[in-house]
């Protein structure tokens, strides 16, 4: 009995614990989540700022997209003054017909209304892309600006709103209000310390990096330019120096660059974290290159550069892979490709492994590990250094929904490799009892299932199940479009 009044007492508890959601009307049910506080302020302060521009230029004032980057929002909350807390409101408008018809509105909230307190303008038909940093190390954040300015034309800004007077002391009051409503536009204008020629990726990756490359706590800004008619490409970076946003140093990237594939920034191995660019390009005569970009000795260097003018990091024959932190250390690879041998007519004569490579902060290139990546299907094995120049690859896709790549044991050019280990992409609804069978299941994603089996008599190739678990793994689709 007493069990019983226990479990009563229990659901009654729940059910009154519950009765928020179980007994909530329908209409509260279906409700809109509310809005953040102070959401309709901000929402007001741009539409009189929009009317206004309509009114001043007698047009219809359009939305801006911003097309790459990290902040492509329509409205970005912003932390610029560095108190930790996202105080500021940044949005785009453009104005057609006008001389520079883009403007970027910032807006603070004083008691509980949002006004503009400073503005910057381009000469662009479109924004490209846009970040915030601390580079002159005081006031509120600068604004770096990528400015489309025609199809495959860019210009790169970098504007402080330091030089904005706003009220003295803390946004707050009604004087403070009163005040900051009664500057114009031209009283909001934001200062351009710099505009300068950028270029982009074929990824859509921006060449402007925002990054502490001589660690001196202020963030500086790195330019790649491509230029296919001079002698070489450049990185050139712009920091603080006596005032002035100046160019601090220049480096050349690959002689013969064609276009620019992507752009990435990471770090060397070592222990400072010294921040790098990396560089992906293609070469006129075809095959892509790589270049390392890093602050070494007061000097933007690239690390990676021969004597010959190129990169020494040539990817030929097989570029479908990319710099990338292929052991998770922070650290960036860059791959190497060589090509694995064939018997007689085998389809595996466009089998690659790959090595690869990271630079220290002293420039040092060292070898990490080699993979054979298989892109099509999505995964990739990290290989024994004792299998180097003992296997050759090949692949069986003749059983519908099943995708085999054989690893065998090369014997020489004039004896048949023998298969040792086949590893399996398949439709999870021809998986069955795989375990049950002998077989090894690497990784189960939805509707398809990675597997893999030890041929019998094979080589003894040093693996067991437990090396082929840690060895495997999917190819993350962000390493091709971060």
């Amino acid at each position: 009995m007493r069990k019983k009044v226990i479990m009563l007492g229990m659901v009654l508890a729940s059910a009154l614990l519950l009765s928020g959601c179980l007994f909530r009307s329908p209409d509260d049910l279906y409700r809109q989540p509310e809005k953040s506080p102070g959401y309709e302020q901000l929402n007001a302060a741009i539409r009189t700022v929009r009317t206004g521009l309509e009114t001043e230029f007698a047009t219809r004032v359009e939305d801006v997209t911003i097309m790459a980057g990290d902040n492509t929002a329509s409205i970005q909350l912003q932390d610029l003054d560095g108190d930790g807390l996202r105080e500021s409101a940044v949005t785009f408008f453009r104005v057609p017909g006008i001389e520079k018809p883009i403007k970027i509105y910032v807006f603070n909230q004083i008691g509980e209304e949002y006004v503009p307190t400073g503005v910057v303008e381009g000469e662009g038909s479109a924004l490209y892309a846009i970040g915030y940093a601390q580079i002159n190390g005081e006031g509120r954040k600068e604004l770096v600006v990528n400015w489309q300015i025609s199809t495959g034309a860019y210009q790169l800004g970098v504007y402080t709103l330091d030089d904005v007077d706003l009220p003295g002391g803390e946004l707050d009051g009604d004087e403070a209000l009163a005040a900051v409503r009664a500057m114009t536009r031209a009283d909001l204008m934001g200062t351009e310390r710099l505009l300068t020629r950028c270029s982009v990726a074929a990824d859509g990756s921006s060449g402007c990096r925002l990054l502490d490359m001589n660690r001196d706590a202020r963030t500086e800004v790195l330019v790649t330019r491509m230029d296919p008619g001079a002698p070489s490409s450049q990185v050139e970076l712009y920091g603080w120096d006596d005032g002035a946003v100046v160019s601090l140093s220049v480096t050349d990237l690959s002689a013969g660059i064609n276009s620019l594939n992507r752009i990435r920034t990471n770090y060397l191995a070592g222990s400072y974290n010294q921040p790098a660019l990396y560089v992906t390009s293609t070469l006129a005569e075809g095959g892509r290159v790589v270049d390392v970009v890093a602050y070494m000795d007061g000097v933007l260097t690239n690390i990676s550069m021969g004597s010959d003018g190129v990169s020494r990091e040539l990817i030929q024959g097989y570029t479908d892979v990319n710099p990338t932190d292929i052991n998770r250390d922070m650290v960036a690879e860059l791959p190497t490709p060589y090509q694995l041998p064939s018997y007689g007519e085998s389809a595996s004569s466009n089998f690659w492994l790959i090595d690869w490579a990271q630079y220290d902060q002293r420039g040092k290139r060292s070898h990490v590990l080699t993979t054979y990546h298989n892109v099509s299907d999505g995964w990739y094995l990290v290989i024994p250094e004792s299998w180097r120049d003992q296997i050759t690859i090949s692949r069986n896709d003749q059983v519908t929904g099943r995708r085999e790549v054989v690893f065998s044991h090369w014997l020489g050019e004039d004896r048949e490799p023998k298969a040792f280990l086949s590893i399996y992409r398949m439709s999870s609804s021809r998986t069955g009892d795989l375990e049950e069978e002998g077989w090894i299941v690497l990784r189960e994603e939805e509707n398809v299932t990675y597997a893999a089996r030890f041929h019998e008599d094979g080589w003894n190739s040093g693996l067991d199940e437990m090396d082929l678990l840690e060895r495997f793994d999917t190819i993350k689709r962000s390493w091709y479009n971060e």
